[in-house]
């Protein structure tokens, strides 16, 4: 008689301790997977998050160089109308003021989502044509202007490139473009 409760309890526990084996294993998969789980949404939220850094990078890196460009179209016509004496149309002084106040407010973007080396690298490409733009708006002979149109250019040139390369971009020879816009002896 005792041995069919023997194994009638020994059944018992063999089904019990095989539920409970089964919990553990399945428990287990489970943590398992959601670890796997929470890091591939960890990875989708930083790629994510990185991809908003990148465009706000290439917007505001647009933006500046699209108010530079403009406004060094407009600071060319008016520096070569000094050079040849002339005094500025009211609508080209309007049209410098314009792309002056341009400038300005592009740089907010650039000043936010840039690195450190791009920020520093701001006023070297627009300290000078704001002068420029004063010197030209002040009727200012023209002796500094060529000068502060190169050190304008240069300084673009070099925040430029380390735009492209931040962003991953092709990005030109700053030496040879030193060596182009710098004067002869």
């Amino acid at each position: 008689m005792w041995v069919p409760i023997v194994v009638a309890a020994l059944g018992f526990i063999g089904v019990v301790t095989a539920q409970l084996i089964a919990g553990w294993r399945e428990d287990r998969r489970w943590r398992r997977e959601q670890q796997r789980e929470d890091q591939r949404w960890q990875r989708e939220r930083q790629r994510d998050g990185e991809q908003r850094r990148y465009e706000g990078r290439a917007a505001g890196y647009a933006e500046v160089i699209g108010a530079i460009e403009s406004f060094d179209f407009v600071l060319y016509q008016a520096m070569r109308v000094r050079e040849r004496g002339e005094r500025l149309e009211e609508q080209l002084q309007q049209d410098l003021r314009a792309s002056s106040a341009q400038l300005r407010a592009s740089l907010g973007p650039v000043n936010l989502h840039a690195p450190e080396k791009v920020r520093t690298m701001l006023p070297g490409a627009t300290l000078p044509r704001s002068r420029l733009c004063s010197a030209l708006l002040a009727g200012v002979q023209p002796e500094r202007h060529r000068e502060l149109w190169r050190e304008g250019q240069l300084g673009y040139r070099r925040m430029r490139a380390e735009m492209r390369g931040d962003l991953g971009l092709d990005a030109e020879d700053i030496e040879a473009v030193e060596a182009a816009i710098r004067p002869g002896p």
